[in-house]
This record gives C-alpha cells, sequence and structure tokens, in this order.
C-alpha cells in the first residue's frame, strides 16, 4: 500500500532522493523485533566470554553464542533491509516525466511507480543509406536540426554504428549522443541530422547546378569572361548535397561569374549582357 507520494511530474530529483513510501505496518515490527534480539544475542555473547575467563563455561558455550550472534545480526539486516525498501529512491539523478501512483494505491513486484528521465545527455537515433555506411566513423560529428528548437548549432557525435542493414529500406540505423547543457531539448523530438564526412575551409563552391559534364566525362563550367561565355575544366572536390555546393579544387578562381542553371544554347564564345552590369 503507497502511504505517501512525495514528488511530481516534471520535478527534478538527485540520486537517493525519496520518491514515495509504502505502508510499513508489516515491516516495521519485525525490523523492531530483529534488533531486540541482535542486542540480546550481543550480551548473551559478552557474558559467555566473561564467563568462559572465569571458567564457569566451556569454549563450546561461548563459540555457541557467537553463532547465534550472527545470526541475529543476519535477521537484522535483512529486517532492516526490507524497511529501508519500503522508500522508494531515486536510483539516479533527472527529472520525473510520469507519476504512476497515488497515496492509498496497492502495487506488486513489476507495477510502474515512477519514470525518471535524465537529459543531460540524449541519444539521436537515425538512418542512413547503406551505400554511406562505410564513410561513417564513431565520433564523426553531427550537426542537427531538431524540430521545436530554434536555437542554431545543435551537435553530436556517432556514438554507435549497427550491424546490419534494414531489409525493407535498405537503411543502417546509427546513434548519436548529443549534450544537452542547460536543458533545452526534452526527450522525444524529431530531428534531422547531417554526418560530417569532410570539412574544407576557405573552398571555392559553385551550386551543382553549374557543374556540367561534356560526352567524354570531363567536368567544366561555364564563366563570363570579358563579356563573353568562356569554358574552365575543373576538378571537383567535396559535395554538400544538403546545401547543394561542390567544391571547386582547381580550374577556378575566386569572385569569377558562372552560369548557374540550363546552359541550352549557351556556347563558348557568345557575348553575353548581365542585367545590371556591363556586357
Amino acid at each position: 500500500m503507497v502511504e505517501q507520494v512525495l514528488v511530481k511530474e516534471g520535478q527534478a530529483v538527485h540520486q537517493g532522493e525519496a520518491l514515495a513510501r509504502f505502508r510499513t505496518n508489516a515491516v516495521e515490527p519485525a525490523a523492531l523485533s530483529a534488533e531486540a534480539q541482535r542486542r540480546l544475542a550481543a550480551s548473551d555473547y559478552e557474558r559467555m566470554q566473561s564467563l568462559f575467563k572465569e571458567g564457569a563455561v566451556s569454549e563450546r558455550d561461548v563459540q555457541n553464542a557467537e553463532v547465534n550472534l550472527r545470526a541475529a545480526e543476519a535477521s537484522e539486516a535483512q529486517a532492516k533491509k526490507k524497511l529501508d525498501e519500503t522508500t522508494v529512491r531515486a536510483p539516479a539523478g533527472g527529472v520525473i516525466s510520469q507519476r504512476a501512483v497515488d497515496s492509498g494505491d496497492r502495487v506488486k513486484d513489476g507495477d510502474l511507480l515512477f519514470q525518471l528521465v535524465n537529459t543531460a545527455e540524449l541519444e539521436f537515433e537515425a538512418t542512413v543509406p547503406s551505400e554511406y555506411v562505410g564513410d561513417v566513423r564513431v565520433g564523426a560529428p553531427v550537426a542537427l536540426a531538431v524540430t521545436g528548437a530554434p536555437e542554431s548549432g545543435l551537435s553530436g557525435r556517432v556514438a554507435r554504428i549497427n550491424a546490419t542493414v534494414d531489409a525493407a529500406t535498405r537503411q543502417v540505423k546509427v546513434y548519436v549522443t548529443v549534450s544537452n547543457r542547460g536543458g533545452r531539448l526534452v526527450g522525444g523530438l524529431f530531428a534531422s541530422g547531417r554526418i560530417v564526412l569532410r570539412q574544407v575551409q576557405g573552398a571555392i563552391a559553385v551550386p551543382l547546378s553549374a557543374l556540367r559534364t561534356d560526352g567524354g566525362g570531363a567536368k567544366y563550367v561555364l564563366v563570363v569572361e570579358g563579356g563573353r561565355i568562356a569554358r574552365r575544366d575543373v576538378q571537383v572536390g567535396a559535395t554538400d548535397e544538403q546545401t547543394s555546393l561542390v567544391q571547386i579544387s582547381s580550374g577556378l578562381a575566386g569572385g569569377e561569374i558562372v552560369i548557374v542553371g540550363p546552359a541550352s544554347g549557351l556556347e563558348p564564345g557568345l557575348r553575353v549582357t548581365i542585367a545590371g552590369g556591363e556586357g
């Protein structure tokens, strides 16, 4: 029987804090009786030791008294443990997310009493296409966009990678740990993320729609140079699919004007005029 509930949903608790208490009618008298029996056995053991020194009792009598004392100590410890278990304590620090009992409720072994969550560090479960899983490494940084969290800059790191592919989706689960300093995130939110496989600083990049491929498979872009269209063969590097940008590692300088989008009818050498500029 639940006698008292000491916490409410949404309340922060620390490890060892009392959450609820059961009625002690059945176990408190047993604990008091066990304590009294232990004291009596201790007194009897001391008396036997004194009598043995005087030669009034045998060594066997002392040994029997010690056995009785040890048995009484064990019974007392067990009774006190049962009494202590009538108080439900938080196994760890966190927040009470669910309270399933009230004062007067009867519960049995296995019944839910409280749900306690620790949101200091959250775990983000996501999936990646199987063709990319070979590039994902434990510890790789992850940039996150979380529903309901307007703050930018949320990040985490890949903690684990599942060893099997989902047969239906051909996706592989990855698990990302996310630090939640200040408790700005709550459990159960939906999020999207990008695993950062490569980072390039100070790169020259163009939209993917500006990158073209000729019949021989060579990559190039069309630029405006001196009022005319010019072709520039390029080498590409990293690609950011979310922003649709591709790194140009060689063949193009910063500040050049690049033609983006369909190039039908546009040929190198063709004169062009840039709206708002000179051509």
